[in-house]
């Protein structure tokens, strides 16, 4: 692969307009299902079960956002098609973007949230379409297990420290397992989706005067 095909670590999120398009669900997909390898238009539409039609708007965002690039073009059917491929393995946000002392910085951090979990929605919800499709076309019935679970834990600050150390490294150990492949036929594509923060309620305020004040 060129020089002009190699992806970035990392892409620096810095500012508002590549931020909004980033977080778009359908960006988010298109993201994750193109960061494996270079593809098509057409083939991340087949993958997302929609036309290519509804999806070449997207990827010009994406593009001019500097989020995926044209890493080949060629000829089919006498038609230029675009290859193209993500700039970056992983994306991370500008930690001012998201300063919550300010009113933009709350409405980002309230986009990027509502951006991932409606994005794990559709996620969910396109596998299972796709699952009813396969089994509908006479594919054999592999139940697969899926796991939606909330918890909710009061801890110390040391030991939520020593559990977030320890669930990073679960993460770590998942992300770097060996991918099979394609041709695989008892292999398939898993996701995991992560949501973990300090659960914080407002705090009723104490009257200053006392039970006998209140009285009097």
């Amino acid at each position: 692969m060129d020089e002009k095909a190699q992806k970035q670590p990392v892409f620096m999120i810095s500012d508002l307009e590549t931020l909004k398009v980033m977080t778009d669900p359908l960006h988010l997909q298109i993201f994750e299902l193109l960061n494996p390898e270079p593809q098509t238009v057409n083939q991340i539409a087949r993958k997302m079960g929609i036309s290519s039609s509804r999806l070449y708007y997207h990827f010009n965002l994406m593009e001019t956002a500097g989020l995926i690039r044209v890493v080949e073009t060629r000829t089919v059917n006498n038609i230029i098609e675009k290859i193209y491929w993500v700039t970056a393995d992983d994306i991370e946000i500008d930690r001012d973007l998201l300063n919550f002392s300010s009113q933009d910085g709350q409405d980002n951090v309230a986009w990027v949230v509502r951006s991932a979990v409606d994005d794990t929605r559709e996620d969910i919800l396109r596998s299972l379409r796709a699952m009813a499709v396969a089994l509908e076309q006479g594919a054999a019935p592999h139940p697969r297990q899926i796991m939606i679970k909330k918890l909710t834990k009061r801890l110390r600050d040391e030991t939520f420290t020593q559990f977030l150390e320890e669930f990073d490294l679960l993460l770590k150990t998942f992300e770097d397992l060996p991918d099979d492949g394609e041709d695989l036929e008892e292999s398939n594509v898993y996701s995991v989706a992560c949501f973990l923060y300090p659960n914080f309620n407002f705090v009723e305020e104490h009257d200053d005067f006392t039970e006998e004040e209140n009285d009097a």
